[in-house]
């Protein structure tokens, strides 16, 4: 689940106390918002330069994370994150839209673990319905634009993730999954699926799941990952929500719990859109 990984300086929404040592979390948020310059070759934007600049949302251990910035000459870029659905599944937003020879991108990240208290063993999904809309300007080579979400499950020996002091080390440690590469935390993958659109529409909707065996006493990890990125005069719109949640969440205790409502109807088209999820997950090239 290796993703590229980039830097910048300014920070934006503190959204939870900045500690003096690293912070161990068992889940979290991030918001990273980029803005880029294409590099023109056989399309308007063959490829694309180092961060010109950004914004950051979410200390280690965030329950809710954002950032929205505006750049003249580039666009806008605007994404959050919160453990706001049924028993603290995430909810993402995120929109972004560029100028000519631009690339603006938003990043909204959730990790959260679930331990299943249940006596027998058993399985249960874990899935989202994303509804966006996104004008597209053309295609771009590997550089593809409009919204793209995944989701994974894994498990890990250890208690936590190091998360770092910092927004950007915890953007660092939720986005690029540095704890699959670390030996210590005993990562193992369980499951993933990715749902992406890189064509216009101004009414799109699209689902994704993951199946997860539970065992009793076993604690489960969510990772959930919404990206926008608009080149060249687009524009991607998944501020109407990227909402995730359990088949059936009985027996299963988040790690955080930000808020006791439910936004409504989760998983209402969760069998809607499967077929377009692909078949291979893909990730975006930078950020």
């Amino acid at each position: 689940m290796n993703r590229l990984l980039a830097r910048a300086p300014l920070a934006l929404l503190l959204a939870a106390p900045l500690a003096s040592h690293a912070v161990t979390i068992t889940a979290g948020t991030s918001e990273y918002v980029t803005f880029r310059d294409c590099v023109p070759g056989t399309t308007a934007c063959d490829s694309i330069s180092p961060i010109r600049t950004g914004a950051y949302g979410g200390n280690p251990g965030a329950y809710s994370s954002a950032a929205t910035d505006t750049v003249a000459g580039y666009g806008t870029a605007s994404g959050s994150v919160s453990f706001s659905g049924a028993v603290g599944a995430p909810i993402l937003h995120a929109s972004a839209s560029s100028l000519a020879g631009k690339r603006v991108n938003t990043n909204s990240v959730a990790v959260q673990s679930y331990t299943y208290t249940g006596s027998v063993a058993t399985t249960r999904t874990f899935g989202g319905t994303l509804t966006y809309s996104q004008s597209i300007s053309g295609s771009f080579g590997s550089n593809n634009p409009g919204v793209f979400a995944t989701i994974d499950a894994f498990t890990l020996t250890a208690a936590g993730i190091d998360a770092g002091t910092t927004m950007e080390s915890n953007f660092d440690a939720l986005f690029g999954e540095n704890f699959n590469i670390d030996p210590s935390v005993g990562y193992a993958d369980v499951a993933s699926n990715t749902y992406a659109d890189s064509t216009s529409t101004t009414s799109g909707s699209g689902a994704l799941s993951v199946t997860v065996p539970l065992t009793p006493g076993e604690t489960i990890w969510l990772y959930v990952l919404l990206q926008t990125p608009a080149i060249d005069g687009s524009s991607v719109d998944a501020s109407h929500t990227l909402v995730t949640g359990w088949n059936d969440a009985t027996d299963l205790t988040p790690a955080v719990t930000s808020s006791p409502v439910p936004e409504p109807a989760p998983l209402a088209l969760f069998g809607l859109g499967l077929a377009a999820v692909a078949a291979a997950r893909r990730r975006h090239a930078g950020r």
